[in-house]
């Protein structure tokens, strides 16, 4: 590609003047005909002009070709480039002439530089190759570059090179895509493949060639339906094709053998732009505890439902959420109308402003109540009811719904009113009974008295003072089954150790006896009499330790429960009559019998000599701590 003469208009102007003053000059008749010669030469001038137009235009558009060409002679010396190759080589296109172009490239390049330079000489077409340029800068970039030979009379080699940077970026970031895509479909646990149009798998990860018993590259190309046959049904099928159809991601279920068994597996499909992801999920062991969870379920109902205590969960705002047959019949609403309404039975207000600050009062740490109290039923009989709430809370601490448990006291309580009363009629006849014998007692007493003045007989003296002796013994039974018929009256309650043992200490004449109470911050759940346990023991102590100078009380806990001790340093109780301290008869006998009202046991485990020491057991619900993170 030789450029043409700048001065071309010129010469062809000059070349017209000299041919016409010729043909100016030459006589008149002769052999050259001077117009027509200028005819020719104005032709001929034209049509050089035109072509020289066309090779400028030619030139311009190359230079503006947003591909590098190059035209270089078969040495690889530039004759000719263009702007958009001395963009991609660095020099402006006038300076690249001359230049030789493998200087412009990467030693790495230079090989198939030659290689494509013996093809075109050998006559062979040679495909876009991809050359790495260096840069005047020291950088490099990466070119296609497409070649062929022109032959005009010299050789020259037209090269075309396209920045391919870009493309490699692009090229770079899909390998880096399809690596990531393929180690996340590698790692993840479901059964993962990629299928074209007609669902054959374009690949597949290592959960889905476990699930197939395939090795990995056999089943590439071939149909997921060869390779999963479990999975050729109508519905399979369908689903997948509705997918591609619409576009639209779905999920259907489906069951096959697999390991010896059959397995339920989720599948969910993708549509992509080769065809559609799948993802075969094993929900076997989700779908059997469902199965589990359900029979439970139904199990539970109908344990709940033959339930004869009344059943109800409810939302904070008495939404009913459930309720068993026997709560509705209480209340006369069919289940089917109950449920999903909210409902609050009657109750008399009293009794309502109780129950409301009993539920305020629950918390995750402590959900559960017991609380009884009227209800007004449908037939407007008031009943008595006890209802156990338990509330359930969030993992934020808020509310979510109360479950309640209720019976029917009514009966119950008539019948402890009816023995409340029996025992205070009991009460009050024992009472006149032990009143009207003391008094015989009294007058028994006189008489013995009197007879006893009216002899001096010591046989008779000796008769009269076992009578006594028989009086006092009367006497003493009548006070202790005064003090025994007050056990059991009242209710039991939770009372403080330390206070009950002070207050038992407090009433009786300790001298010089220190008692020293070691015991803080716990509750026993006693007959209220518990205080004349303590106060027999002390007494005990005071009237038959032998010197008793000082009375220490002491709880420790185990795993069996609290054991509170009570010890002095007295002489102690012979082995042969630790259990006959606890006859009837003596006080004792009915510390026993108030303690075991709550099963709380007492018994005596000292040693002779070393002084009396009793155990109070106290098994586990019957006690409480009620200082901030304190044992005994």
């Amino acid at each position: 590609m030789h450029p043409p003469t700048p001065a071309l208009d010129d010469l062809l102007e000059a070349l017209d003047h000299r041919i016409r003053a010729v043909g100016e000059d030459a006589a008149p008749g002769g052999d050259l005909p001077g117009s027509g010669l200028c005819d020719l030469i104005d032709t001929l001038s034209a049509r050089i002009r035109s072509i020289d137009a066309g090779y400028r235009r030619c030139r311009h558009r190359l230079a503006l070709l947003p591909a590098g060409c190059l035209c270089t002679g078969p040495d690889g010396v530039i004759l000719e480039a263009n702007r958009a190759a001395g963009a991609l080589l660095g020099p402006a296109p006038d300076r690249l002439r001359g230049l030789s172009l493998p200087a412009h490239l990467h030693p790495g390049s230079l090989s198939a530089f030659r290689s494509a330079v013996a093809a075109l000489e050998r006559g062979d077409e040679v495909p876009v190759q991809e050359f790495l340029l260096a840069r005047p800068d020291g950088s490099t970039l990466p070119v296609g570059a497409a070649v062929a030979v022109v032959r005009d009379g010299a050789i020259e080699h037209l090269w075309i090179l396209s920045d391919v940077s870009g493309q490699k970026m692009i090229e770079e970031a899909r390998r880096r895509s399809e690596e990531r895509y393929r180690e996340l479909t590698g790692n993840i646990s479901d059964a993962f493949l990629a299928l074209d149009q007609e669902d054959r798998i374009i690949s597949w990860n290592r959960v889905a060639a476990n699930l197939s018993g395939h090795p990995g590259e056999e089943v590439i190309g071939k149909s997921i339906y060869d390779v999963y046959p479990d999975l050729r049904t109508e519905e399979v099928v369908g689903f997948f094709r509705e997918v591609r159809e619409t576009g639209r991601p779905g999920m259907s279920e489906c069951r096959f053998h697999v390991g010896g068994r059959d397995h339920a597996f989720e599948v969910r499909a993708v549509p992509t732009r080769e065809g559609i992801s799948i993802y075969i999920r094993d929900i076997t062991d989700r779908r059997n505890a469902e199965e589990a969870l359900r029979k439970s379920e139904e199990r539970y109902r109908a344990i709940v439902e033959n339930q004869t205590e009344m059943i109800y969960r409810r939302l904070p705002d008495g939404t009913i959420t459930f309720a068993n047959d026997a709560y509705c019949r209480s209340i006369g609403i069919p289940p089917g109308d109950l449920v999903g309404r909210r409902y609050a039975p009657a109750i008399p207000a009293d009794d309502q402003a109780r129950i409301q600050k009993s539920l305020h009062s629950l918390t995750p740490a402590h959900p559960v109540l017991a609380v009884e109290h009227r209800v007004v039923m449908p037939d407007g009989e008031i009943r008595w009811q006890q209802w156990t709430h338990m509330a359930f809370f969030d993992e934020t601490g808020s509310l979510v719904e109360y479950q309640s448990v209720g019976r029917d006291t009514s009966a119950a309580r008539m019948a402890e009113e009816a023995l409340r009363l029996a025992n205070k009629k009991l009460n009050l006849l024992s009472d006149v009974t032990r009143h009207d014998t003391l008094n015989r007692l009294n007058v028994l007493t006189g008489y013995i008295d009197l007879s006893r003045e009216e002899t001096k007989d010591p046989e008779l003296q000796e008769y009269y003072r076992k009578e006594e002796e028989i009086v006092r013994e009367i006497r003493r039974y009548m006070v202790f089954t005064g003090e025994y018929r007050e056990i059991g009256v009242a209710a039991p309650i939770w009372q403080d150790v330390g206070r009950i043992a002070r207050e038992a200490a407090a009433g009786l004449d300790m001298g010089e006896v220190a008692v020293e109470v070691q015991v803080a911050d716990i509750e026993v759940y006693a007959d209220p009499l518990i205080v004349q346990v303590f106060a027999n023991l002390i007494d005990n102590s005071l009237r038959h330790g032998g010197g008793v100078a000082r009375i220490r009380i002491s709880a420790r806990e185990s795993d069996r429960g609290v054991t509170i001790i009570y010890e002095d340093d007295g002489i102690g109780i012979p082995l042969a009559e630790k259990e006959d301290i606890f006859e009837r008869g003596f006080g004792l006998f009915l510390a026993r019998e108030i303690l075991s009202i709550t099963d709380l046991s007492l018994r005596e485990t000292g040693r002779p000599g070393e002084g009396a020491r009793f155990e109070i057991g106290v098994p586990r619900g019957y006690y409480r701590f009620t200082g901030p993170g304190q044992a005994p």
